[in-house]
């Protein structure tokens, strides 16, 4: 299994590479660039949720707060930020660090299992398209845009985890000795059989997402037209 380290640091490389492809081509600007970056540098540490270390699970879980807080500050309460008063800018973001530190990572502990239900494509697809529904119903967003937006965030997010789960599966091959490790196959798998309940919930919830979600044909059509792609400009 990779390290936290690795984890971190091949996802930030990967996403980076993916954002900076989109801004070549002309699909996005720079500012939307670092924005799917960074969700694709977090969605690299999204499988680990359910890590058995406590110091890691700290860290992903200090991280994950940090970047909700991020979102309601900049895209739910911004266009309010006249208004606001002191305690409501700093209640607001303690109060989601503490709800994501004793609530929600309580319910994970109790529910999940390392490399169990977390460790699989369903999650994966859970967690991208929670994201492309959250950014979908912000205010503020071009129109034109939006529902591409939405569509590249979930899908940052989705690839992040996906590129966390192949390289879980990598390191599971012990190339020195030519062998395969046990904890292969544990880590990449669509769905995890041990925990039906939670499988079926997790699909449910797809199942809403996927049916409540953004037209995603426009989106396809903009990633399929590469025309205005640029390996190297004097402009």
């Amino acid at each position: 299994m990779a390290n936290f380290n690795t984890h971190l640091n091949v996802a930030a490389l990967l996403t980076g590479l993916s954002s900076a492809t989109l801004v070549a081509a002309g699909h996005i600007d720079l500012n939307t660039a670092v924005w799917l970056w960074f969700l694709g540098t977090m969605g690299g540490l999204l499988p680990d949720i359910d890590s058995d270390n406590s110091t890691s699970l700290d860290t992903i879980f200090n991280l994950f707060s940090f970047a909700i807080i991020l979102i309601i500050m900049r895209y739910i309460i911004d266009e309010d930020i006249g208004e606001l008063s002191f305690f409501k800018v700093i209640g607001i973001p303690l109060v989601t660090y503490l709800v994501m530190k004793y609530g929600l990572r309580t319910v994970f502990e109790r529910l999940t299992v390392h490399r169990g239900s977390c460790h699989s494509l369903l999650f994966l697809a859970l967690c991208g398209l929670t994201m492309t529904k959250i950014i979908a119903n912000v205010d503020g967003i071009d129109s034109s845009k939006a529902d591409s937006l939405a569509w590249l965030s979930g899908g940052f997010v989705f690839l992040g985890g996906l590129i966390h789960l192949l390289l879980d599966e990598i390191y599971s091959v012990d190339l020195r000795n030519i062998r395969i490790k046990r904890s292969f196959g544990t880590a990449l798998k669509l769905v995890d059989l041990d925990s039906k309940l939670l499988m079926l919930a997790m699909m449910i919830a797809v199942g809403f997402l996927w049916n409540t979600t953004p037209e995603l044909e426009d989106t396809l059509d903009m990633l399929g037209d590469w025309s205005n792609f640029s390996w190297f400009s004097l402009v």
